[in-house]
Order: C-alpha cells, then structure tokens, then sequence
C-alpha cells in the first residue's frame, strides 16, 4: 500500500509537468518573435513593390488589346509566371513564421511586454492582401496565356 501512494504521489509530480511540454525556451520565443517581425516587414515591403508591377501588368495587357498598341505577350506572361513562383514563396515564408509564432508557448516571457510580440491586427490583414494579389496574378497570367496561345 505504501508503494501505491508513493506512486499514486510520483504521478501528481508527472501530470502537471507533462502539460508543460509545449513550453518554448526564451532563446526559442525570441527568435520566433524576430521572424515574425521581419517577416511583417518583407511582406510589406513586398506587397508595396507588388502594386505597381501588377498595374503594369494590367496595363500591358490593355495595351495589347488594342489594334495600334504593341503587344509582349510572351514576355509579361514568363514575368506573371515567375511573379506567381515569388508569391507563393514569400506567402509560405509569412505563413510559416506565423505558425511558428505560439504565444501560448512563451507565456512567461510575453508576460510583463518583455518579449514585445506583434498585436495580431498588426499582420491579420496581410492573409488578405497575399490572397487578393495572388487572385491579380493568377487572372493575369490567365489573360496573356489566351494571347499567346
């Protein structure tokens, strides 16, 4: 009977710290903090230089609808293409840092702004920004496909 509550005992001490697995070391929150950081930056950094490459696509792409205007359509598409392939490289690099960023992980070090994460509304609306570019890119490559073939 003594071994069982020296057991049943042990277990209590087990339990709670079995919970505590998902824990981040600080050096690990920090460093998921900076990512997050950066990666709110580069994105938009990003999206800013995205804009007007999307307007010149779009405005080529008028252009060569019209009987006088000169047409690249072989060009701006490979350009739409290998915009696409930097799209969805950079959209995985900000989701990935997002996933990585676990705040109830690090809620000892968030605890009293000492590790100074990003507010959520801070990144939130980029998901929407990277599908709404993503949606241009893709209806561009659509439209100089059907020029070129």
């Amino acid at each position: 009977m003594r071994h069982l509550a020296s057991l049943a005992a042990i277990a209590l001490l087990l339990i709670p710290a079995g919970c505590n697995t998902t824990q981040k070391s600080r050096a690990a929150c920090e460093s998921d903090v900076e990512r997050l950081k950066q990666s709110i930056r580069d994105t938009g950094g990003y999206l800013e230089d995205l804009r007007p490459r999307l307007k010149a696509g779009f405005l080529a792409y008028d252009d060569c609808g019209r009987v006088t205007g000169e047409c690249h359509a072989e060009a701006w598409l490979a350009e739409m293409e290998a915009l696409r392939q930097e799209h969805i490289y950079r959209r995985a690099d900000f989701n990935r840092a997002i996933d990585l960023w676990r705040p109830d992980a690090c809620v000892p070090y968030a605890q009293g702004y000492r590790l100074n994460p990003p507010e959520p509304s801070t990144y939130n609306g980029y998901f929407y920004s990277y599908e709404e570019t993503g949606q241009q890119i893709d209806e561009l490559i659509s439209k100089f496909n059907r020029l070129v073939n």
